[in-house]
């Protein structure tokens, strides 16, 4: 199925994450900050990246303007996971750094999740 790379620092949801993602068919390389998940992008080039926004060492949104700095990983799919109300930030910003979705990690229920997933693997980002 896809590469999807997964950014987040809780154990339990990385961990649900990635068995929701991988029962699904889907590959996926898990880091729990930015720096991890650098590496990780030019390694196996995903298809998606599933980006918690509050990181340790970093956070999402430098993670994001450091992707967008490059034409070739610019174009991957983000779907920003976060408790962070987003309310405040207009989503045309967002989708300047391929943020196809935006997910309340506790509102979100895991079918909701596989389905943004889906929805992110078929986005086209504009560049």
């Amino acid at each position: 199925m896809a590469q999807i790379l997964l950014v987040e620092d809780e154990p339990w949801l990385g961990e649900l994450y990635c068995k929701l993602l991988g029962h699904a068919g889907h590959t996926v390389n898990w880091c729990r900050d930015g720096y991890d998940a650098i590496d990780l992008i030019d390694a196996v080039r995903p298809q998606v990246i599933v980006l918690d926004l509050l990181l340790p060492w970093t956070n999402g949104l430098q993670l994001l303007h450091e992707l967008a700095s490059h034409a070739d990983l610019g174009s991957i799919p983000v779907v920003l996971s976060s408790n962070v109300a987003m309310q405040n930030v207009e989503p045309i910003i967002l989708r300047h750094y391929g943020v196809v979705a935006t997910i309340d990690k506790a509102k979100t229920t895991p079918r909701q999740f596989m389905r943004v997933i889906q929805e992110a693997l078929h986005a086209n980002i504009p560049y």
